[in-house]
């Protein structure tokens, strides 16, 4: 493409040379630039690009957009200086693959809890009635029929480059509808700029990623933009719609200040999009929907827990809204057996209630907790721990928590990254103590998730229910100077087989 066309909707400060030349490829990594490229360095949290300049040049970059001026090595280089650069990532990849979500109908999903479930259900209706679907999940991408399972690299919500590569991908396969999980990081950083959403849901608002956003009025702004007009809506009539969960106070805000259309979904208070519980057990929870005060019928999911109700309201309301039937709305939820990860059972001859769920927030692992509560005849069991270099603030909150609603905790490592797992450990036992917590009567630390998770098996009895949180889908463990593998699932199977 030609760099002149690509540059066009940029705010340019300054540039030098001549942008007349034909682009194959733009990256903001230096080390996957290639011959004739665009280098946009950007900022990071550890790195700034600017300075792998050389680098991406000698690699073959033709063109850098750059914040700062920064010295070029070559004559034949186009330079080109924006106020964001990370902006700037965003327009040139919309443009580079062709405008892609402007060709399918995209559904963005945010909130702290519950996307990744409300995406696999969206999934499951559509297929349901029999469209091609693609999905950019916590869990897995899919690009229609190509699937790629968590990595250790996988972020929710991909860099801009790679998100536009990959709708594009999808436009060329015929997909009809894409499902994306939008975290509050890919909003403050610009990564969905410009894509046209035909429809939004917020689901909750709960503690986390407080190490990069500082306050809570912070992340709840920043999942709120999601909701406000943006540039995607310049030039045509706005037809996005915003279905949003009325019983969390983040939701009345974000009701009160969105000039989207608005669809409302709810438990408890007045709703479009509403659900009467009629039984939660262990593995299943059957709910009576209402539109407009109308009961419309039962819906028996496969998965338990009020949480999981609300996530199928809001699944409910968009699938409604883009005239699918209810009937192949009900059998598309109930179709879906299981969420990888989500309060996911470990199936066991010993017929012992094992489950392994995500939950890695104070709130997340609430509702769990309350979830499997619900249906415990005799303990509740928990092994769960803390992810370094991540928001310290909710380590004693946890433990707060898993005090209160556990009946006997195994507080481990998660995904310690850089730091000591021994430091997070106690972190989190600050809060178990405050509750009035005592190590070995209520819980023990052990810092080996393996030994820890072989604990738990150990002590567990006929009617006790185990939970093992905090990492779910997850198939490796992260630490300082390496990454092995690691899954709760398996790991749990082949620990019940020696014990």
């Amino acid at each position: 493409m030609n760099l002149k066309k690509l540059i066009s909707n940029l705010k340019i400060e300054k540039i030098s040379g001549n942008p007349d030349l034909e682009i194959e490829g733009l990256s903001c990594d230096s080390r996957k630039v290639r011959k004739n490229f665009l280098f946009v360095a950007i900022r990071g949290f550890k790195q700034d690009g600017h300075q792998f300049i050389p680098k991406a040049i000698k690699r073959g970059a033709k063109a850098i957009i750059a914040e700062r001026e920064a010295p070029i090595p070559s004559p034949d280089v186009v330079s080109i200086k924006v106020p964001s650069s990370r902006l700037a990532l965003a327009k040139v990849s919309n443009c580079f693959y062709g405008f892609p979500s402007q060709k399918m109908k995209v559904i963005g999903i945010t909130g702290t809890n519950g996307k990744t479930t409300t995406v696999y259900m969206l999934e499951s209706i559509l297929n349901a009635a029999n469209f091609k679907v693609g999905k950019i999940s916590t869990i897995d991408y899919n690009l229609g029929d190509e699937l790629y399972s968590s990595h250790p690299s996988f972020i929710t919500t991909p860099e801009p480059e790679e998100l536009q590569r990959m709708l594009r991908i999808m436009v060329d396969k015929k997909v009809k509808y894409v499902v994306i999980e939008v975290s509050s990081h890919s909003l403050v950083l610009r990564r969905v700029e410009g894509i046209k959403f035909d429809w939004l849901i917020f689901t909750n608002l709960s503690p986390e990623h407080l190490d990069f956003h500082k306050t809570m009025d912070n992340y709840l702004q920043a999942k709120a933009s999601l909701f406000k007009k943006s540039e995607s809506d310049c030039g045509e009539k706005i037809r996005r719609k915003a279905v949003i969960n009325v019983d969390e106070e983040a939701g009345s805000y974000i009701l009160k200040n969105t000039p989207y259309q608005t669809i409302t979904y709810g438990i408890k208070e007045k709703a479009l999009f509403q659900a009467e519980v009629v039984k939660t057990e262990i593995e299943r929870t059957s709910f009576i929907l209402k539109i407009k005060g109308k009961e419309k019928g039962a819906i028996d999911l496969s998965l338990p827990g009020l949480h999981n109700v609300y996530n199928a309201l809001a699944a409910v309301a968009v699938s409604f809204g883009e005239n699918i039937s209810l009937s192949l709305i009900k059998r598309g939820l109930e179709n879906l057996k299981r969420v990888p990860g989500r309060l996911e059972p470990v199936e066991n001859r010993r017929d012992l209630k094992i489950f392994v769920d995500y939950a890695h927030t104070q709130d997340g692992l609430e509702k769990v907790l309350r979830t499997l509560r619900k249906i415990t005849k005799k303990r509740l069991l928990l092994v769960f721990g803390c992810g370094g270099d991540r928001d310290k603030l909710k380590r004693p909150l946890m433990g707060k928590v898993a005090f209160k609603l556990a009946d006997y905790s195994v507080i481990t490592s998660d995904n310690p990254r850089s730091e000591d797992p021994e430091d997070i450990i106690t972190q989190i036992e600050k809060g178990a103590k405050d509750e009035g917590g005592r190590k070995i009567k209520d819980y023990l630390t052990i810092s080996d998730r393996r030994e820890a998770i072989k604990k738990a098996l150990q002590i567990i009895e006929k009617g006790d229910v185990l939970l093992i949180a905090g990492k779910g889908h997850e198939k490796v463990q992260i630490f300082k100077d390496k990454v092995v593998e690691f899954d709760d699932r398996e790991v749990a199977q082949d620990l019940l087989k020696e014990i």
